[in-house]
């Protein structure tokens, strides 16, 4: 990990154009991150460094950096240790965008909901020919806890999710578990908002026991089959829960 102020010798970094002074900074310190010069964990040069570099202001490069941030690039420290980071890209700005866009309705509800179905049908695709023994007793354990929960009339939302992301892990395509994982966090926090009942919960239970015996019995199709019929179901819930008119959610 690199946590000096130094510039690398191939980070590579041009003038800048007639665009907006902080998107040309931030663009080409995104293009170094791409190929690699910067690496997840790296400190990016200090601001009077980059303000040298690109012949800028300290605030314009401050700018810049904070565009970063707000995209998921990089992380800001502070401290006497602080600074620019690289951050490790994981699912959170993909959660957040979606979230946003269904709230405010540039995506619906029923688009949301075909999109998932694809993804996990093509991760249940993935995952089913080549799942092992160890795996299916993960899925296992997940059942067997999220009954137990609800006899003791515990809500298993966060069960229900995660045997959602065993399969997608199982599929070994970190991009569609990507996906699977934002659009679980953007449905189960609209869920969680409404306290959905028990009876809502054993429901979702049922589906993924039948999706379950499908996987272990390798029957590619019928997992497919429970799998639409469970994430359509869950539209449905969601629908009636925000009284959704157009397949936009108004909380």
């Amino acid at each position: 990990m690199s946590d000096h102020n130094t510039l690398p010798k191939s980070a590579k970094f041009s003038s800048l154009k007639t665009k907006r002074l902080p998107d040309q900074i931030a663009d080409q310190i995104k293009e170094n991150i791409y190929s690699g010069v910067f690496r997840p964990g790296d400190k990016l040069p200090s601001e009077r460094e980059l303000a040298g570099q690109f012949d800028s202001g300290r605030t314009v490069v401050r700018e810049a950096l904070r565009e970063l941030e707000q995209s998921g690039l990089i992380v800001m420290k502070q401290g006497s240790f602080g600074g620019a980071f690289v951050k490790n890209i994981d699912a959170t700005v993909m959660m957040r965008s979606i979230t946003d866009m269904v709230k405010i309705g540039t995506v619906k509800l029923w688009e949301l909901t075909q999109a998932r179905i694809s993804v996990e049908k093509s991760v249940l695709e993935l995952a089913i020919p080549n799942i092992e023994v160890n795996e299916l007793s993960l899925l296992e354990e997940n059942l067997r806890t999220t009954e137990k929960d609800l006899q003791r009339e515990i809500r298993a939302l966060d069960h229900n999710t995660n045997f959602h992301m065993l399969l997608a892990r199982f599929a070994n395509n970190s991009l569609l578990a990507m996906f699977v994982q934002s659009a679980m966090y953007v449905m189960a926090n609209f869920i969680r908002l409404v306290e959905p009942g028990l009876d809502s919960g054993r429901c979702v239970l049922n589906y993924h026991q039948s999706i379950y015996e499908a996987v272990k019995k390798k029957d590619i199709e019928l997992a497919k089959e429970r799998m639409g019929e469970h994430i359509l179901d869950i539209e449905k819930d969601i629908a009636k829960l925000y009284g959704v008119r157009n397949g936009t959610i108004r909380e």
